[in-house]
């Protein structure tokens, strides 16, 4: 059973990487208090657990979305929304090299004014910045999709 693919739109998409962005930073802000004290420690300073803590908040939403992406397609946020990142090529998971350089897209739409994301909206894959960067794109995904199952049918 083939269904037609549906690219991701631009509020859908903002939606799920504010439900990431919301956990992960309330999780890197635990783990910098527990340490720290602090919730946004910086680097250096001699204060191990500073930097430590500091560490975290940088690396862990990198391995988060590197892994999510590239394993299985999706992060949290995603899952929630029914989104799942692609090869666009390919339709298939991303892998991690090209998860690896979407997450380093970010960056990239980011400092271009937030242009890089908002060309979501005009493009007609609906690819950002990013997306173009790493040859990816979202899609809207059912749910037997996200649960990675054959849907059965009842005759």
């Amino acid at each position: 059973m083939t269904t037609a693919v549906r690219n991701a739109g631009f509020w859908r998409r903002a939606a799920a990487f504010g439900v990431d962005a919301l956990w992960m930073f309330s999780l890197t802000g635990v783990i910098a208090i527990a340490l720290t004290g602090q919730p946004w420690p910086g680097f250096g300073g001699g204060d191990v657990l500073a930097t430590l803590a500091a560490v975290i908040r940088e690396g862990l939403p990198a391995v988060v979305f590197v892994i999510g992406w590239g394993r299985f397609g999706r992060t949290p946020g995603k899952l929630l929304l029914d989104l799942r990142v692609v090869n666009a090529r390919t339709g298939e998971r991303p892998g991690y090299g090209r998860a690896f350089v979407r997450y380093i897209g970010y960056f990239v739409s980011a400092l271009t004014l937030g242009l890089g994301f908002l060309w979501i909206v005009v493009d007609r894959q609906r690819q950002g910045l990013h997306d173009k960067i790493a040859g990816t794109r979202v899609v809207m995904v059912d749910d037997s999709e996200i649960l990675d199952i054959e849907p059965v049918s009842v005759t």
